[in-house]
């Protein structure tokens, strides 16, 4: 089975289909380890018994490196008892996970209280409308650990950055990063910064609650060699990162100005592509850019951008 797939836990699907066949068929089924590694669940709301589920997937896979999917849609609106029993048994067991996928709504204070180091995660997305900082808190905390270093992608999307400790995590393994916060273009540049091995990169800056500053941002020079795909979606000034960028590797940029107010940064970007000599092949901005703008794009970065007046990725 390819790495990528996660079995069901529904009794008509492999592998509590194949143990249903016959007394040969579950024991070869249940010491078949690599048919338990990884589990999905898909659903509404947990029940009681998905736990238990979660359980004996991790019994009967030994200790093969497991992967794990959970989106519950429609989210639920509050954490329940199932929900809080089920990821206290995730993050008991976090030493097990290669990929971690969570989409839920609502707080739950259980990932704060987590103790368990991620010691083999490569794959870890996080997904939840949190209206607290617990998840922010629980990550610096891992974060800090070098046991975090095996991490390749990184998708969070949903929690406040404005008043929690800096993710002060060594990023240099990340190639794919995806994150959606509240922060400040400052922060989003110092996280960029630190991953020199990133290929993809996507940023939605959803707002930010923090003070706001009068001085100019300044941001160090980001030694990016290996970039080959950066989207973001802001609702500040995206110069510092432009003044900043020392990628020569970029093949695709889409740029996002939701506000119309907001200028695009033309004299930096154009600076940058003097700068690095990057040969974009797709480039795609929404927000205010005219015509004269576009052409000497064009004629600087040998690419015609693709306008559009409509926010969004």
């Amino acid at each position: 089975m390819s790495k990528e797939q996660y079995c069901s836990p529904h009794p008509a699907h492999a592998p509590l289909l194949l143990a249903a066949v016959c007394a040969r068929w579950k024991s070869i089924a249940t010491s078949t380890r690599d048919l338990w590694s990884s589990l999905n669940f898909q659903k509404s709301s947990l029940a009681e018994n998905d736990t238990e589920l979660l359980l004996l997937w991790l019994e009967r896979s030994g200790s093969r490196p497991f992967s794990l999917r959970l989106v519950l849609e429609p989210a639920q609106s509050q954490p329940s008892a199932s929900l809080t029993a089920f990821l206290s048994t995730v993050f008991d067991h976090l030493t097990r996970f290669t990929s971690l996928v969570i989409c839920v709504e609502g707080p739950c204070p259980v990932l704060a209280e987590s103790k368990s180091q991620i010691l083999i995660l490569q794959d870890l997305s996080l997904d939840v409308e949190w209206d607290d900082l617990t998840v922010t808190q629980l990550l610096c905390n891992q974060f800090r650990s070098s046991a975090m270093k095996s991490l390749t992608y990184v998708n969070f999307r949903g929690f406040r950055s404005d008043s929690s400790p800096r993710l002060d995590h060594d990023w240099t393994n990340v190639t794919r990063l995806y994150l959606a916060h509240e922060m400040s273009v400052m922060e989003c540049g110092w996280i960029l910064s630190q991953c020199r091995r990133v290929c993809e990169a996507r940023f939605e800056l959803v707002g930010y609650w923090g003070e706001s500053s009068t001085d100019p941002l300044i941001l160090a020079p980001m030694p990016l060699k290996y970039l080959r795909q950066l989207e973001i979606s802001s609702l500040e000034d995206l110069s510092p990162l432009f003044n900043a960028f020392n990628s020569h590797s970029l093949h695709a940029m889409r740029i996002s100005l939701p506000r119309s107010a907001d200028p695009w940064p033309h004299i930096p970007f154009i600076d940058w592509i003097q700068r690095t000599g990057c040969r974009l092949q797709e480039l795609r901005i929404c927000g205010p850019v005219t015509e004269e703008e576009c052409a000497e794009i064009a004629l600087i970065a040998g690419i015609y951008p693709t306008v559009s007046d409509a926010p969004g990725m």
